[in-house]
């Protein structure tokens, strides 16, 4: 019993020591998001609070490029579906942290991968567009990788993709 006291209260300890090294990112990060939430332009919010049905705690913000009324009736995918999209994605200082163009197992620069097989975020945010939607997307740190951060993400970092949805090449995986 002594033993997991002390394991629990070095485990504690090592989450207060990151919070505590990244905590004036954890708030910068918090604050850019709040700032694009509430943002808006002739009146209107710039971006789109998309909060997923299967996830009621996470959220993404979507500011659309394109007239979206021109993709209106365009494929959606499903959580399953096989998606091609371009995309760029940097932190809230504008550094960039990775984009599609470095792949070139898909060609033509394009990321292929379902929905569901990406971060919180990412998925409700690609389950929201119409092929042919050109977006940036914000997402925060809660729906990307959180406390733990991934290779050069830093820990509470909210994720800023731009993204265009190409195509939906399988509408259903099996």
């Amino acid at each position: 019993m002594f033993i997991a006291l002390i394991s629990l209260t070095s485990c504690l300890n090592g989450d207060d020591d990151s919070l505590t090294e990244y905590a004036e990112w954890k708030q910068k990060n918090e604050e850019y998001v709040m700032k694009m939430e509430l943002l808006t332009e002739n009146g209107e919010n710039v971006y789109t609070k998309v909060t997923p049905t299967w996830a009621l705690y996470d959220y993404v913000l979507i500011k659309w490029h394109n007239d979206r009324s021109l993709t209106q009736n365009n494929l959606v995918p499903m959580s399953t579906s096989t998606v091609n999209i371009k995309y760029e994605m940097e932190d809230v200082e504008g550094n960039s942290l990775g984009d599609s163009y470095s792949n070139t197992t898909y060609g033509d620069s394009i990321y292929q991968s379902c929905p569901n097989q990406n971060i919180v975020g990412m998925w409700a945010a690609m389950t929201s567009l119409h092929v042919g939607d050109s977006v940036t997307i914000v997402i925060p740190a809660m729906s990307a990788y959180g406390a733990a951060g991934r290779g050069e993400i830093k820990p509470y970092s909210a994720l800023i993709y731009h993204m265009k949805m190409k195509s939906i090449p399988a509408y259903e995986k099996k």
